[in-house]
């Protein structure tokens, strides 16, 4: 229920969630019929219109892609680790009837990169990690669909380790740690570079020492076309996954996970 609780309070902050909320607030007269209303419907517009432009999205997310950038020159992949972890985030699962393969998304290279790993020899095990929140049937959760992925690449089914109930990243962490046991100390981290701050960080609070291998990485900072710095869809999206990423971060601060990070 926490976990459920956490997704519908990042939503309601989300762009999106805020102008949702504020519109109906302000349309169903709640915030009385005075300034307040229209400073509201005001600020609505105006937060949703912000966050649809390239160069906040890029800005927001690219400070984290920065950050993932630091993290990974600073914590070099050894020749070997105990295992590879791939978070899940990459793909949608199979759903009976209407699609029968999985479905890969923009974090695809996730798994990729995970496949890539095992056959350079970095660890003898991957751990693919990813769960669901949807409680229909007929969707198979994340880890399934990863796994069909690798052993398409030509991944032996023995070194796959799968861990399909985690719906977050603090369950990710807290499973993998289940999974692996406490012998199996050293992992190479395999998730969006977007992502990656907030999943060391839980990573290492669950007692593991990692080595993160950022992939998906979304800010290139390459020369655009002026109508390409119109607001969009997408930057709307990555604003909104970059606030998420945010918000996350506040969440191990109250929880006091910052006091666990190491220095390495």
């Amino acid at each position: 229920m926490a976990a459920e609780l956490t997704k519908y309070a990042i939503w309601l902050l989300s762009p999106l969630g805020l102008w949702v909320v504020l519109s109906a607030l302000a349309g169903l007269s709640l915030l009385g019929r005075g300034k307040l209303r229209i400073y509201a419907l005001v600020f609505a517009q105006l937060q949703l219109f912000t966050f649809s432009l390239p160069w906040v999205a890029d800005s927001l997310l690219g400070d984290l892609e920065d950050e993932a950038l630091v993290l990974e020159a600073n914590r070099p992949l050894p020749p070997k680790v105990d295992a590879i972890v791939v978070l899940g985030g990459g793909l949608e699962g199979r759903y009976d009837g209407v699609r029968a393969l999985p479905d890969l998304n923009d974090a695809g290279d996730r798994v990729w990169q995970g496949a890539r790993l095992y056959k350079q020899g970095v660890a003898s095990r991957i751990v693919l990690s990813g769960g669901q929140f949807e409680a229909d049937p007929r969707k198979e959760a994340e880890a399934p669909g990863m796994k069909m992925f690798m052993l398409d690449m030509g991944v032996p089914e023995e070194a796959l380790v799968i861990e399909s109930n985690s719906r977050t990243t603090f369950e990710n962490a807290l499973r993998t740690r289940e999974l692996l046991g406490k012998d199996s100390r050293n992992i190479a981290l395999v998730t969006s570079a977007f992502h990656m701050g907030r999943s060391v960080l839980w990573f290492e609070k669950a007692g593991f020492t990692v080595y993160p291998v950022r992939t998906d990485i979304r800010v290139l900072n390459e020369s655009r076309a002026f109508w390409e710095w119109l607001p969009k869809p997408q930057a709307l999206d990555e604003s909104t996954i970059a606030i998420k990423e945010y918000l996350g971060r506040l969440q191990l601060k109250v929880s006091g996970a910052y006091e666990t990070r190491g220095s390495r």
